[in-house]
């Protein structure tokens, strides 16, 4: 038997951790060693590396042969060039736990990460995905903060205001104009898991189409607690992104236009990739209708019919307050330079 296939088979243990690498022996240990210091004792640890070139290999094995209880080294004998090929891949081979959660190679877990999360989801079986907040750490460990919006939340990354230590459901509109929580963030169910790989696109990255799929069901949820520490450094994957603005009207009408845009590709790609989208998205035609005529109103300066979209429910979700003012500012701009 495989020692992947033995892995598999270990129904001793509900919680299996995902970790795919790649030239990351700067930060590898720490990672792993907050995973072992987890509150938490049931669950394994699968390590995976994608060829690297430094001494992340290495690292692997010792760790594999000094925690074996807890931690399986896994070769997959191939390339997979990017690290969302190389998840889907390990997702694939080690989806038969009841709880799957995703690590990056340089962040650091908080000792109550697994713990706290599982705790919760078990309490709530309408949860399919849950997700934490976070905190950032630069290149030294050391924790800095973000300037941070008043109505929003996870380092605003969820464009509404939820209290510190409250669990919250996350809507399928809230999710269908932008990705708020990193895949790191997440935990999910051996359900979703299996419905996330039937649908799976590269249309989509893997966290975002998880947390699409889930709140699909009404079983996505936020959990307001930095679980983790998130690494910010110039070779991580993803990280902050400079954001630039202008005052131009191309640059304006594409800010005002771009949260409309995403929810009906959204909309679009799940129709294709999963059957049961129309079915759990009962209004999306009355969604697509708003999100379309949003965007005609914004740019033909339609200011009375952006005026009237106010008292749309979708209006609320997807906008704060101020940024339906500053829409209905642009349209009158809009209106004197047509």
């Amino acid at each position: 038997m495989s020692r992947e296939k033995s892995i598999n088979k270990n129904h001793n243990v509900d919680v299996c951790i995902l970790l795919a690498t790649y030239n990351g022996e700067k930060y590898i240990g720490e990672m792993i060693d907050s995973i072992l210091n987890q509150d938490y004792e049931n669950f394994v640890i699968v390590l995976s590396d994608d060829a690297s070139s430094d001494s992340t290999p290495e690292i692997l094995e010792e760790y594999a042969q000094r925690y074996s209880q807890k931690v399986n080294l896994y070769h997959s004998g191939m390339h997979f060039g990017c690290a969302q090929k190389h998840f889907m891949h390990l997702l694939r081979q080690f989806s038969d736990y009841s709880h799957i959660m995703f690590c990056d190679q340089d962040d650091i877990w908080k000792f109550n990460k697994v713990e706290d999360m599982v705790s919760i989801m078990e309490k709530n079986s309408n949860i399919s995905v849950l997700a934490s907040s976070f905190e950032f750490i630069d290149q030294k460990g050391d924790v800095f903060t973000v300037p941070l919006d008043s109505r929003m939340s996870n380092n605003n990354l969820l464009m509404k205001k939820i209290k510190t230590n409250e669990v919250v459901p996350i809507s399928f509109y809230e999710l269908s104009i932008r990705n708020s929580f990193q895949g790191c963030a997440l935990c999910l169910t051996k359900k979703l898991c299996a419905r996330f790989l039937e649908c799976f696109t590269e249309e989509f990255v893997h966290d975002w189409l998880i947390v699409l799929l889930a709140s699909e069901t009404n079983s996505m949820y936020f959990y307001n607690a930095p679980l983790f520490q998130y690494r910010i450094h110039d070779k991580n994957a993803i990280g902050l992104k400079d954001v630039t603005t202008s005052n131009t009207a191309t640059d304006a009408l594409y800010a005002r236009t771009a949260f409309c845009e995403s929810a009906l590709h959204v909309m679009h790609v799940l129709r294709k990739v999963d059957c049961d989208f129309e079915k759990n998205v009962v209004d999306f035609d009355c969604y697509s209708d708003f999100c379309e005529k949003h965007i005609q109103y914004l740019k033909k300066g339609g200011f009375f019919g952006v005026l009237f979209q106010n008292f749309s429910s979708y209006y609320k979700v997807i906008k704060t307050p101020r940024a339906r003012i500053m829409d209905l500012v642009f349209c009158l701009k809009q209106g004197i330079r047509r």
